[in-house]
């Protein structure tokens, strides 16, 4: 038998033991692995062809996919491009769309991703051209907790480096390319999503990331106000 190499993929940072095999992606199963695979079929039967594809179960019982080129930004801040926010953007909006009224997004407006962000949208030049670690986060809900989370990681929200005014900017051009007219709603939400995140890890006493997110969302209750009304 010839051995096939295995190269791991560590973009998203979140799931292990993530491989590429040739022209594939081998990972591990998980509890909605048949849910995401119906999510995923379905998108391809409607032709939207930017996420993988699956293509079965390898003899160590991972699941094989489609591996789609290009390149990853899973560093913070991520200095997205406006051409890449835009392009981003759209494709999220796309794949919203593409789910909206269907019965994988049953008790739901959309099926979301669950963890959207440029470590997880795989861009060819300044073209976002695929959607990436459909992982257990997957499932039906609101459009505005996917994207949300989408401006919060691609438009650097809290990131102190980047100045108050061009993370608002970004914010307001995803936004405005989304078709999301009420800006304060994204501000709180992504405030909220802090709050979900520091109440998780107290939970489970990980005390290190409950500091982390508490100076979010200091940072948040201080900056809120000026991401709402910078033009």
């Amino acid at each position: 038998m010839v051995e096939r190499e295995e190269l791991v993929l560590d973009g998203g940072a979140q799931t292990d033991g993530v491989v590429r095999v040739g022209e594939t992606v081998r990972r591990p199963l998980h509890p909605r692995s048949e849910y995401v695979h119906a999510v995923l079929a379905h998108l391809e039967a409607v032709g939207f062809d930017r996420v993988p594809r699956v293509l079965g179960i390898d003899e160590r019982g991972r699941e094989v996919l489609s591996y789609i080129g290009g390149d990853v930004v899973a560093a913070t801040p991520a200095f997205l491009s406006d051409a890449r926010l835009i392009s981003a953007t759209r494709l999220i909006r796309d794949f919203h769309d593409a789910t909206a009224g269907t019965s994988l997004a049953s008790g739901g407006e959309v099926v979301c991703h669950g963890d959207l962000g440029s470590h997880n949208i795989v861009f060819d030049g300044e073209r976002a051209v695929g959607l990436i670690d459909w992982d257990e986060g997957v499932g039906p809900g609101l459009r505005l907790f996917d994207f949300a989370h989408a401006v919060w990681c691609c438009a650097d929200v809290c990131e102190e480096e980047i100045e108050v005014s061009e993370q608002a900017r970004k914010l307001r051009l995803m936004c405005r390319v989304y078709g999301w007219e009420d800006v304060a709603v994204v501000v709180d939400e992504i405030g909220d999503r802090f709050r979900r995140a520091r109440d998780a890890h107290a939970a489970a006493r990980r005390s290190d990331s409950v500091v982390i997110f508490e100076g979010m969302i200091d940072w948040m209750a201080r900056n809120a106000p000026a991401l709402e009304a910078m033009p």
